[in-house]
């Protein structure tokens, strides 16, 4: 049995309205909208609603362990003890609160991120922590003792307040302060002040989140993974299970597996919810058609995928070699996931 799944979080655009006329040619897409079969989902975020196809579920009362879990990807050696996703981002404040900004909407070199580390670095001596910015855009704190916190992930408060997504638990004050030390000394630092000059958007606080140890081993969900996403990476690196960048078309990947469940993830499309980039979700949506919707269907009408389902941050839709013969299905478009 040859069977992918892809995970494809914010498929379905902005929440903007559209004409359906205005929709370019996606016949592809369309084809699998239109012949799967559907069961709603409701994802929290993206990094965990992958997390989940790993086995991996976060209680009620803390994170899962995303930190620990990317911190592994960026080193490439086991981190060992606690771990705390400290992203640098922005927050604008405007009629609807602290909206925050992530990084697909700035820049930043790592020698300016490690001089704002190192700004930070000076006040965070009392707490026993240091920030360490193995990347530009993924910053971390090692924490001594477990925190009883719960903390939001980034991906899903982007172009949101702030203020509703604070970290809860027990020791969310002494974080909650820390954060706010964090913006003083950040609107502070010079390598602000000449992005401002620049008119760049200047890096203006951290957001928490993602608190935990790295798992053990965990099970072998998948034959395989082929991403752009790097938390993708990490979680098949405790998986032990096979990785590969996602390459520009589906027909390069390379498997000559008779029986298969592999797993292929698409980072792709969120930031153009998350900013409402009607225009750019549709560039998006016109290159995926003709770079792997069009290939996948032809590799399920061909016979060379036996099952296929897609999963969305809405949805999971699912196709088999039958599909192609449901012609009662009413014909359906991303329009029709829009409303």
């Amino acid at each position: 049995m040859r069977s992918l799944t892809l995970y494809i979080p914010g498929l379905f655009g902005p929440d903007i309205a559209i004409h359906p006329d205005d929709l370019p040619s996606l016949p592809s897409l369309n084809w699998m909208l239109s012949k799967g079969s559907y069961q709603t989902l409701k994802s929290s975020s993206a990094s965990y609603g992958l997390c989940e196809l790993f086995g991996l579920t976060a209680k009620e009362e803390n994170d899962l362990p995303i930190a620990a879990i990317s911190r592994l990807t960026d080193d490439n050696q086991h981190p060992e003890g606690i771990w705390l996703r400290a992203d640098p981002v922005h927050v604008r404040a405007d009629r609807d609160g602290l909206i925050l900004i992530d990084n697909n909407q700035f820049t930043i070199s790592q020698h300016d991120a490690l001089a704002l580390a190192a700004d930070i670095n000076n006040i965070l001596k009392p707490y026993e922590f240091e920030l360490e910015v193995p990347t530009p855009y993924r910053w971390y704190l090692r924490i001594k003792d477990d925190l009883n916190i719960r903390t939001t992930p980034v991906d899903s408060i982007v172009g949101r307040d702030i203020l509703p997504f604070m970290p809860s638990g027990d020791d969310r004050i002494n974080l909650i302060q820390l954060m706010n030390d964090i913006q003083m000394t950040l609107h502070d630092s010079g390598v602000n002040k000449k992005r401002e000059q620049e008119k760049m958007l200047p890096i203006n606080s951290l957001w928490f989140w993602g608190c935990g140890e790295l798992p053990e081993i965990i099970d072998r969900q998948w034959s395989f993974i082929v991403s752009d996403e790097m938390l993708a990476k990490g979680l098949s690196m405790i998986a032990a299970t096979p990785f590969t960048d996602l390459p520009d078309n589906y027909r390069d990947i390379k498997n000559t597996d008779t029986s298969y469940n592999g797993l292929i993830v698409i980072n792709a499309f969120q930031k153009f919810s998350h900013y409402h980039d009607l225009e750019g979700w549709l560039e998006a949506l016109m290159s995926y058609e003709a770079n792997w919707f069009s290939p996948l269907v032809d590799a399920l009408k061909s016979r060379g995928i036996d099952h296929l389902h897609i999963n969305t941050d809405i949805n999971t839709i699912t196709l088999d070699k039958s599909s192609r013969y449901k012609l009662w299905k009413k014909q359906k478009n991303v329009y029709a996931f829009k409303h």
